[in-house]
């Protein structure tokens, strides 16, 4: 396992730095379950490289991709489960600094959504 700390210091500052210990457990916690999905289909994992939303699962048989697919997806559906009927404006999603009533569920929204645009503009163009 290989901890990418320019790529730690770029999701903090990229989704909040206001709320970086939140935006720290969320990446851990997206890249611990990534890794129990990918074992759990029985892959081999040779490789882990953790860097918030540019972290990166190595495994043998390589060609799923849409494996590290799973991670952001789940916590863009807990973050939108758990996050109450409050208006919360769109440009407050792209806004770092923005506050937040309870900002756990939002924190987990702007995560999978950075991480997924991360991932479809660096690893799906090979």
């Amino acid at each position: 396992m290989f901890l990418d700390i320019t790529g730690i210091l770029l999701t903090i500052l990229i989704v909040s730095p206001r709320y970086w210990f939140i935006v720290l457990v969320i990446s851990v916690m997206e890249l611990v379950f990534s890794i129990c999905i990918t074992t759990a289909f029985h892959y081999g994992v040779t490789e882990v490289i953790a860097g918030g939303i540019f972290s990166s699962i190595v495994w043998s048989p390589g060609d799923k991709e849409f494996l590290q697919l799973l991670g952001p997806t789940f916590l863009l559906i807990t973050g939108a489960g758990l996050l109450k009927h409050s208006n919360i404006f769109w440009i407050d999603l792209i806004n770092p600094m923005a506050a937040y009533k309870r900002p756990w569920p939002v924190m987990m929204i702007k995560t999978a959504i950075f991480r997924l645009i991360i991932f479809l503009f660096f690893f799906a163009g090979k």
